[in-house]
């Protein structure tokens, strides 16, 4: 249609009034619309009792559906791990779960879950463990009897043991891949120290030293009825469940001993730290200092205050550090409270690399604002608003409700904090939320962690202190296998076995060896599925190698041409470049049959005698360059029964030990070639390898090795 000149004036003619009714006070529609007030969180009815072993139980009848919910909560946590099993609490959580219990293996309790619909979980903390079960009425007593063995008849089986260890490892090797996630985890080493209860974290080793025995003893002392409270929720008579779940539980012993005392939170000087992660555009810039407990004086003020500071789109840091100086995407503060221990105030934001040392001086200066004076009645109202209107949802349902009475409990608060809370909330004034800050914030003591790209900083930071640089570097595992200092005894009997080994498999083949062809057929289990691979290998001397994948998924390669590699696959084909290309010159260097054609460039050195399931080996440590693995050399053959080495475990991605065991040989083509294989990382078994064929010398085509 046509817009007229007329019709752009009528228009125009038509705003105008439209505007001097809205100045005269006329309502928008959306202003008609009556909002009706949020429901103010109601307590259920319930039934607080105390059984004869100390369990605490809180019972809320609901009969709205045939369901019953139970909720643990347990007095646990990897605050009490040994500072040299770090994992040992996480793991136990869940291997109680998945390891069995009773008389059933873990399986098996899975199975029998699956098929009633039921839920069933165990975990533990940093300062709390907890169970969990959900299953219809009529399975009430089941549910019951599994819960029961699990927190107290727990089987700890040993490949479920493995299991949660690998879990663990590959949580480790990926722990470094969100800036985010790297500068929460090094805030508390920062604020209380790198070897405080709640800032140690798993390493390799710690996981890997952790047994069977551990768990065990982990689980006695430390899960007991008397430090485990219950909620119960669901179509039930108060009485009975009461009773049933006091029958099923009778057997529990209290704990003998009392927990170790909680760990002292210390209020630290500042510090200025980074930790430096190349390739990022952004920083994430963290200033903190210790914080209070709910129970402090001060509570409600401090959330109302951080509130406003830097609780969402209206907070004084996101309009200032956002909106008006563009320094950042995200920006926010914590208000620093904690339940069990004083939690840690915060404040934060992600920002380019350019702007560090800027953003940090303007979160400053906004913490400073709060204390030189009150806060406006505006921004108080809009912030108790905010914060009485959300908390009714973390009341929503019965069991929120009776999870936070049973924290009120075992931290000692009064059952009836959450009204205290609401009360101080409404009535603050500009003054008290002042008064607080002034009281809690010290703009001086707060410590400074930067994760991002120093050489790009604006500054190096030493504007705020002596900076300290954070390694993030994830430390290595130990060996499985401890390699003694060369002598030249040990050299000489290496040298002798390896040669050995030489004449034994191929002898002068070795010297004509100019390529050769292998494939592979690998079957392994990845995540519950058996699938197969097919592996051709393709090596032309002295630095080619062509490696083509065919796998379920479809067709990837690797191919090395002297000091140029690429891969292709699915996704396209990437040059390799970097660490990635040394690894596969390393791979090409370390296979059997270079290290054989030219054992003069190898160190070999004889190590002690040792079995390898059953068979009697001598150990042979091969070095080439920075790279070695041990040859487990049969003492009756002088073949290959084991290579170990340090590698990468292909599912978790975490670093591991591999052992590839030889089970079978085979003539191929003038060479003894291992036929038959097992792949293991980490004495657990991954898949196993057949030979299909070995071709000694083939015509290698040389489009092989164009891209």
């Amino acid at each position: 249609m046509k817009t007229t000149h007329k019709t752009l004036m009528l228009l125009a003619a038509v705003a105008v009034v439209a505007l001097a009714v809205t100045a005269a006070g006329a309502k928008e529609p959306w202003e008609k619309i009556k909002i009706p007030e949020l429901n103010s969180v109601e307590m259920p009815e319930y039934e607080r009792v105390e059984l004869p072993n100390g369990m605490i139980l809180y019972l809320a009848e609901d009969h709205y559906l045939p369901m019953i919910e139970l909720s643990a909560q347990i007095m646990v946590g990897s605050i009490y791990d040994p500072a040299d099993k770090l994992g040992l609490a996480t793991m136990t959580g869940s291997v109680l779960r998945t390891g069995g219990a009773g008389d059933r293996a873990g399986d098996d309790i899975d199975a029998l879950v699956e098929a009633r619909g039921m839920e069933v979980e165990t975990w533990v903390g940093q300062s709390t463990g907890g169970a969990y079960l959900n299953c219809l009425n009529e399975d009430v007593d089941l549910g019951l009897e599994l819960l029961a063995d699990i927190l107290m008849r727990p089987q700890f089986a040993d490949e479920k043991i493995d299991l949660a260890k690998s879990e663990q490892k590959a949580v480790i090797s990926r722990r470094n891949d969100e800036p985010l996630q790297i500068a929460m985890r090094e805030a508390p080493k920062v604020l209380f120290g790198p070897d405080h209860p709640l800032a140690r974290h798993p390493e390799y080793d710690t996981i890997a030293a952790v047994t069977r025995a551990d768990m065990e003893q982990f689980h006695a002392a430390y899960f007991h009825p008397d430090r485990m409270y219950l909620v119960v929720i669901g179509d039930f008579a108060t009485a009975d469940m009461k009773q049933r779940i006091e029958t099923v539980f009778a057997s529990w012993e209290r704990s003998t001993t009392p927990l170790p005392a909680d760990p002292e939170i210390p209020a630290l000087p500042r510090t200025v730290n980074v930790a430096a992660k190349d390739g990022l555009t952004q920083a994430t810039v963290l200033l903190g200092q210790k914080g209070i407990r709910n129970d402090h004086p001060d509570y409600a003020a401090l959330r109302v205050g951080a509130q406003i500071l830097g609780g969402g789109f209206s907070s004084r840091l996101f309009k200032e550090i956002r909106s008006n100086q563009g320094l950042a995407y995200a920006v926010g503060a914590a208000p620093g409270t904690g339940w069990r221990f004083p939690g840690t105030f915060m404040a934060y934001t992600i920002t380019k690399n350019e702007t560090v040392e800027a953003a940090a001086k303007a979160i400053l200066a906004e913490i400073e604002r709060m204390l030189a004076e009150p806060v406006s009645e505006a921004e108080l109202q809009f912030a108790k608003d905010m914060i009485l209107n959300s908390e009714v949802f973390s009341y929503d349902t019965k069991r929120e409700i009776l999870d936070r009475m049973v924290r009120f409990e075992m931290y000692g608060y009064q059952p009836d904090f959450l009204q205290q809370y609401q009360a101080a909330v409404k009535n603050l004034t500009p003054a008290e939320i002042h008064t607080a800050c002034q009281n809690n914030w010290t703009p001086d003591d707060l410590s400074i962690l930067v994760v991002g790209t120093p050489a790009e900083f604006d500054g190096d930071l030493s504007v705020f202190g002596t900076v300290n640089e954070i390694d993030i570097t994830i430390p290595a595992p130990k060996p499985m296998l401890v390699i003694p200092a060369a002598t030249a005894e040990s050299l000489a009997a290496g040298a002798a076995l390896m040669t050995a080994l030489r004449d034994g498999s191929g002898g002068a083949a070795y010297g004509t060896l100019k390529s050769y062809r292998e494939v592979d057929e690998l079957n392994a289990n990845i995540q519950g599925m058996d699938l197969t691979f097919t592996i051709e290998t393709t090596v032309e001397k002295p630095d080619r190698m062509h490696v083509m994948q065919k796998t379920p998924f479809g067709n990837m390669t690797q191919v090395l041409d002297g000091d140029t590699a690429w891969t292709s696959s699915m996704q396209g084909t990437q040059d390799v470049t970097g660490d990635d290309l040394t690894d596969m010159k390393n791979q090409l260097l370390t296979t059997r049959f270079a290290i054989l054609a030219d054992l003069d460039a190898v160190q070999c050195q004889a190590l002690a005698p040792m079995d390898v399931e059953g068979a009697a080996c001598t150990p042979v440590n091969v070095t080439v360059g920075d790279e070695s693995q041990v040859f487990f050399l049969a003492t009756d053959t002088g073949l290959i029964r084991m290579i170990q080495d340090q590698s990468t475990n292909p599912v978790t991605r975490s670093p591991a030990t591999r052992k590839v065991y030889v089970d079978e040989y085979a003539e191929m083509d003038g060479f003894q070639v291992p036929k038959s294989l097992r792949l293991v990382y980490d004495d657990e078994q991954f898949g196993t390898i057949t030979v299909t064929s070995f071709e000694a010398n083939p015509k290698v085509d040389p489009a092989l090795f164009q891209k």
